[in-house]
């Protein structure tokens, strides 16, 4: 028994070639396609992470959230004051740190909706809304640490560290997934980057 080879059709005359690293990926299937480009994307952000000017744009987003969320507690009738990161008051008194700043959430955020196989203009919807939807969850939070702390400190421990990284992930994965839905149904399933 011989193998028969599908014989290749020809190229359009003027079309470029195709490298063998194209062809290999388009071999493979979208959730291979998608989740490489996720990984991929992830490194990528962690690699923009270390270099030498992130530390300083992290602690410049810092310090608005803490004016922020200081100005809402204000409106509150907290009497707040900030001063760098930290936000004080009679009662209490919190310092955002950077690993407060939900920067692996609009990581995760951007990564998940550039890999999605969608055109760019979705994308660019939904990395805006995203990014302002997390900036805004983030300052929520910051305002309800603050709250739980001057008035139930017994339960600050527990709304920083399990309740609120839980929301986070869900309203994430709630985002993402509804995204997805609303760039199918805009544009069809076999919409491409």
């Amino acid at each position: 028994m011989s193998r028969r080879q599908r014989a290749k059709p020809p190229p359009a005359p003027g079309a470029k070639p195709t490298a063998a690293w194209q062809r290999w990926w388009a071999g493979k299937g979208p959730i291979f396609r998608f989740g490489a480009g996720f990984a991929g994307l992830i490194a990528l952000f962690s690699a923009i992470s270390l270099l030498p000017f992130w530390p300083g744009f992290v602690t410049g987003y810092l310090r608005l959230d803490t004016r922020l969320a200081s100005q809402v507690l204000n409106g509150l009738g907290q009497q707040t004051h900030n001063t760098g990161d930290t936000i004080n008051s009679s009662r209490f008194a919190v310092t955002v740190l950077r690993e407060c700043s939900a920067n692996e959430f609009i990581v995760f955020l951007w990564a998940g909706l550039l890999a999605f196989p969608t055109t760019l203009r979705p994308k660019i919807i939904g990395l805006v809304l995203g990014t302002m939807g997390i900036v805004f969850i983030n300052l929520v939070r910051i305002v309800t640490l603050f709250l739980a702390g001057a008035y139930c400190p017994h339960v600050f421990t527990t709304v920083h560290e399990e309740l609120w990284p839980g929301l986070f992930i869900i309203a994430t994965i709630l985002f993402v997934a509804g995204w997805a839905s609303w760039a199918v149904r805009k544009e069809g399933p076999h919409a491409s980057t």
